[in-house]
């Protein structure tokens, strides 16, 4: 809803996606192509032209690209909180049903999010760039008390003027004292760069609506959706790691014989670990939202969509290889992020972001998961007609008569 309607009020056009590639109805920009317009605005602040793919400052090469969409489409699919949603249907008729309106609306969602981002960087530039400070308007104010954006003013001229770089080094610190203006002072250096403002990407999403001015419950809307989705994902994923450690893995195979009482009490202790390692990371995060949701795809793909895959497409796959397979995919996958975003290593493969070292992660987990089955035993007969009713499942036929 946010998106059509920011679509409407700068393109007239109430299709983001046809919207991205319209003009602009009303302002200094009216009557060019909003794509036209934000290349303009790049080169006269020193950014790479929005269109421009793959050059330009800050650009990522198409390799790089094309690995981190990868790790989207395939990690989405070894998302263990996601595949359990699938359980919770009454047949196979149902499950694939519910699978094309999953795609249905992971794809309208990736299609927006494009023109989502224009928008926000078109109205952020237009009503930030050039203005005086005591003029700024009242969703930079509103956001400037949380921390999440910063100016410094380093020309003394009390107007802010948004180029490429960093507007300071380091992590933002504030020093609790006000400037000439009234705007918080920071504690970091200035860089010696003309960009004087600091905006955190994780707020675009909850702002763009303010930016926009568009009215407050459109505004609210998006804020409780975005909590609705936070709080959603992260009780599938304690419900995914209480279970899968406390069953699967203490249960199954370290102690046969524990009871229920201790099954739900090492589940119990799981959620209150995996709430603690989240809650130092979102204090402490490796990176913006996007950036850590891409690692956290990255790292299902190297590890769960191969052996997923292989598991219900080749009878022949072992346990030995599926599990050689998963350590050697997470395992490269986990060390290369460890290595990028913590201890200062450049990319060094093909020059790979650590957001799509995933896509190289789960061609390894394939190559040594096939090449490990092929020197152990086959599965027991029982495994394979296990695999062979997961591929046909019971119902199958009913669902194919029914379509």
């Amino acid at each position: 809803l946010p998106a059509i309607a920011i679509s409407l009020k700068i393109t007239g056009n109430p299709i983001p996606q046809l919207g991205l590639g319209s003009g602009i109805i009303e302002g200094k920009d009216a009557g060019q192509y909003l794509l036209t317009a934000l290349d303009r605005i790049g080169a006269d602040l020193g950014f790479a032209a929005y269109t421009t793919g793959f050059s330009g400052p800050g650009a990522k090469t198409m390799l790089d690209v094309l690995a981190i969409t990868m790790c989207l489409m395939v990690g989405t699919a070894g998302l263990p909180h996601v595949i359990v949603r699938f359980y919770t249907v009454p047949s196979v008729r149902a499950a694939r049903i519910s699978a094309f309106y999953a795609l249905l609306f992971i794809s309208i969602l990736y299609t927006t999010a494009p023109a989502v981002a224009a928008f926000a960087r078109y109205n952020m530039i237009d009503s930030l760039n050039g203005v005086a400070y005591k003029q700024a308007p009242s969703w930079f104010t509103n956001w400037q008390k949380t921390g999440l954006i910063a100016w410094v003013d380093k020309n003394d001229d009390g107007i802010i003027q948004y180029r490429y770089g960093a507007a300071f080094e380091g992590k933002l610190a504030f020093s609790g004292q006000t400037g000439r203006y009234g705007q918080p002072m920071i504690k970091n250096a200035p860089t010696s760069n003309a960009n004087e403002l600091y905006v955190d990407n994780d707020i675009m999403v909850l702002a763009n609506p303010e930016i926009a001015k568009l009215p407050a419950w459109v505004v609210a809307l998006v804020a409780a959706g975005g909590l609705a989705a936070a709080l959603s994902t992260a009780s599938g994923l304690l419900l995914v790691i209480s279970s899968s450690i406390s069953h699967d893995l203490y249960f199954r195979i370290i102690n046969p014989q524990a009871s229920e009482k201790t099954q739900l009490l090492i589940g119990r202790i799981m959620i209150g670990v995996a709430v603690c390692v989240a809650g130092y990371f979102g204090v402490n995060p490796p990176g913006f939202v996007a950036q850590v949701v891409a690692l956290a795809f990255g790292l299902a793909s190297s590890s769960f969509f191969p052996i997923i895959v292989l598991g219900i497409f080749w009878k022949r796959t072992s346990r030995e290889g599926a599990i050689a397979g998963m350590i050697a995919g997470m395992g490269f996958t986990l060390l290369y992020i460890i290595q990028t975003k913590f201890m200062g290593v450049a990319p060094w493969f093909l020059g790979i972001s650590p957001e799509g070292i995933g896509t190289v992660g789960m061609l390894l987990n394939f190559i040594v998961t096939v090449a490990v089955t092929m020197m152990t035993p086959a599965p027991p007969a029982h495994i394979q007609d296990l695999v062979e009713h997961v591929r046909i499942p019971r119902g199958a036929g009913a669902a194919a008569a029914a379509h």
